[in-house]
């Protein structure tokens, strides 16, 4: 139905290094970074991007293609000095969300805890019946202990317990599957126990640890009856179209408890129900952008038909310059799209049009380590810190720490924290970016400046989930460049608002520090920026990491 965008990586590479086309060189610089830039943001959707590098503004000027149109979507809602256009339709409330879990959370959870305990009961049986662990014994009797230990998990498998959602979890459901995988177990530590005092081990450790197991399914299936009677697995959805695939996602949504259908987007009001649902029908594409709860939905989801295709392709160009994941229902003729980002929701297939699919697994192994690495660098910088905190007292009046809200996750609006390094101006209400020999800065400014030590107190942005240690640097609300709009430079300048800020990044790392004075140097990082989103991975991360202490020593070109 959607033809393939030339010159794009294939919408399926999403999760693996973007391939490009090469570059061609009769071009200017300025040229093939914008194509460069334009080819990175492309890895960002499934049927390509708006940017037209054969469009003559293209081969005129170089920042062409990435200028908002003159008919372009106000600025988000989010922006504090914005005033959204009067409309009809008002959207619910839709406040700052707690904690968002994956549907498969509890289960993967007792996953790795009944894989945990068949490994200690097979060790604990092994110690009481042959007196040595299961390292130190052969092969043959290790397996023994092992699969009479298994025969628990087997028992649960084929009894489906692990195939429960949240909702439909309960206490007691996992009692059959244990008590099956006693009775084989047993059957299986007189088979083939290398002794009889190793299967009577067996066989009184089995019933005492499935007891103990039964309690632990019981204790999580009540948590995740309470967190999803809370909506900690749902996500906030907004539904653009109100078709009768809409109707069906909403009744689904409403059973499995998955999704919160927070508001259905049509403006043809004369031909669609006021609700649909408990979820409201109203409004057009430009009201939901000027949504001030916009930053705290999880997912859009366009149910229009893909036969009406020049509609679809006008509401997916409308939204890609916000950073919200973007779904496409798929009609069931749809059988040519394929790969990582189509996915089964409620029963239906989707594709990522825009933004990146979730991985929960990545979001997990990417917290703890911000957690564990961020924790332990605020207790090895506590002290220096302090001193930190105390010479900007003495060095200049004002407060110790600067505050200042910036756009986060999803274009989130956030307080970052810094050491102050600059004197306080009340006088001064435009926001300027610092320029070299900056007559704000003091003394010891220059100094925590120069060495980034005044980036110290985002570890408590880090800790509190604001930021990450590693991501695209977070900019401030109304900052401009050559007197102009970031997004007005670079039109999917908002994707890299896809992941959370970082304390370091990529760009960083490869010379991208300080103000960003002009389009080209804007335009730099945020392919820079796409190139981490893109790609983002622990091990990248940790590339990262250690990169940024020489870079930051040592760098001494980049304004701050």
């Amino acid at each position: 139905m959607f033809p393939a965008a030339t010159r794009r990586p294939r919408a399926n590479m999403a999760h693996a290094p973007a391939r490009f086309e090469p570059v061609d060189a009769a071009l200017t610089s300025e040229q093939r970074e914008a194509q460069r830039i334009a080819d990175q943001a492309a890895a960002f959707c499934l049927f390509g991007l708006k940017i037209a590098l054969d469009d003559e503004a293209y081969w005129t000027d170089a920042t062409g293609a990435y200028r908002a149109d003159a008919a372009a979507p106000p600025s988000p809602a989010n922006d504090p000095q914005y005033v959204p256009p009067p409309t009809t339709f008002a959207f619910p409330d839709l406040p700052q969300r707690g904690a968002h879990l994956s549907t498969r959370t509890p289960m993967q959870t007792l996953r790795i805890i009944d894989w945990a305990a068949v490994l200690l009961i097979a060790h604990v049986a092994a110690l009481w019946g042959v007196g040595a662990g299961l390292t130190a014994l052969s092969l043959g009797e290790a397996a023994a202990f092992l699969l009479s230990a298994g025969a628990l998990k087997a028992g649960l498998w084929l009894t489906e317990a692990y195939r429960a959602t949240p909702a439909a979890m309960r206490p007691e459901g996992a009692v059959g599957g244990l008590a099956l995988g006693v009775i084989a177990g047993i059957i299986i530590a007189n088979l083939i126990a290398p002794d009889a005092r190793a299967a009577a081990a067996l066989a009184t450790t089995l019933p005492v640890a499935a007891m103990l197991l039964a309690g632990i399914h019981a204790a999580i299936a009540v948590w995740a009856n309470a967190a999803h009677k809370k909506g900690v697995f749902s996500e906030n959805v907004v539904i653009v179209g109100a078709t009768e695939a809409a109707k069906r996602i909403i009744a689904r949504a409403k059973r499995a408890g998955d999704m919160r259908i927070v508001a259905v987007v049509d403006d043809r009001l004369s031909r669609v129900p006021a609700r649909l649902g408990a979820a409201p029908v109203g409004g057009n594409i430009d009201d939901l952008i000027a949504w001030e709860g916009l930053p705290h939905v999880d997912r859009i989801i366009i149910t229009v038909t893909q036969k009406a295709e020049t509609r679809v392709r006008a509401m997916i160009e409308r939204l890609r310059p916000i950073p919200n994941r973007v779904d496409l229902l798929l009609d069931y003729q749809i059988q040519g799209v394929q790969g990582r980002r189509v996915e089964r929701l409620n029963g239906a297939a989707v594709a990522c049009v825009s933004g990146r699919p979730h991985n929960y697994r990545r979001a997990l192994v990417k917290r703890a380590s911000d957690l564990l690495i961020g924790g332990a660098m605020l207790a090895a910088f506590a002290l220096p810190m302090l001193i930190i905190a105390i010479a900007i007292k003495c060095d200049s009046k004002g407060p110790i720490l600067y505050r200042q809200q910036r756009h986060g996750f999803n274009n989130r609006i956030f307080t970052v924290l810094k050491f102050r390094t600059m004197r306080v101006r009340p006088e001064e209400k435009a926001l300027l970016q610092v320029q070299a020999a900056d007559p704000r800065i003091t003394r010891l400014g220059r100094f925590l400046r120069k060495t980034s030590l005044d980036e110290l107190p985002q570890l408590l942005n880090v800790l509190r989930g604001d930021m990450s240690l590693v991501g695209p640097r977070p900019h401030a609300i109304n900052m401009k460049t050559a007197e102009r709009d970031l997004q007005h430079i670079v039109a999917e300048y908002a994707h890299r608002h896809r992941v959370k800020p970082g304390l370091t990044g990529w760009a960083q790392v490869n010379g991208s520090r300080g103000p960003v004075e002009k389009p080209s140097e804007l335009r730099r990082r945020v392919k820079l920026d796409l190139e981490y989103v893109s790609n983002a991975s622990l091990w990248l991360d940790l590339q990262i990491l250690w990169r940024t202490l020489p870079s930051l020593l040592g760098d001494k070109e980049a304004t701050r």
